[in-house]
């Protein structure tokens, strides 16, 4: 008796499968890897400035340090704003960190929003102090 040859679709298609399980196992192994404290800082800044453009402030309080949140509350935070600008974007430029303290360099852009500069952008540096507590990273909110 002779065995059925594989057909050369099949073939295929089972290799295709294999390439794309591979793949995805990869992508996986990745995922689970550790990141550097740098990196989740990296992420936390970005997102929280995400919502301070969309003016999203009840997200952008969330990340600020707990101590922070336990006076000031999610809807007085807005208030610690002014008015003379509207955030346009923002660019993590450098983040070091130390143990329990991470310092952030943030290129941010403004656009003016008082005469006599209404309309009128400007983009400068920023620092940012991030702090870990309760094995997360808190954005330092100075009160």
């Amino acid at each position: 008796m002779q065995a059925n040859p594989v057909s050369p679709f099949r073939r295929r298609t089972a290799l295709a499968s294999l390439v794309v399980a591979g793949a995805l196992a990869l992508a996986g192994c990745a995922a689970l890897q550790p990141k550097t404290p740098e990196e989740i800082v990296t992420q936390r800044v970005e997102a929280r400035w995400d919502a301070l453009i969309k003016g999203d402030f009840p997200a952008a309080w969330a990340y600020t340090q707990p101590a922070y949140r336990a006076i000031v509350k999610q809807a007085d935070y807005a208030k610690t704003f002014g008015a003379g600008g509207q955030w346009r974007g923002v660019q993590v430029h450098q983040v070091s960190c130390e143990a329990e303290r991470c310092t952030v360099r943030i290129r941010l852009t403004t656009r003016v929003t008082l005469p006599p500069f209404r309309g009128q952008e400007l983009t400068g540096a920023l620092d940012e102090t991030w702090v870990r507590e309760d094995g997360n990273w808190w954005y330092y909110q100075n009160f």
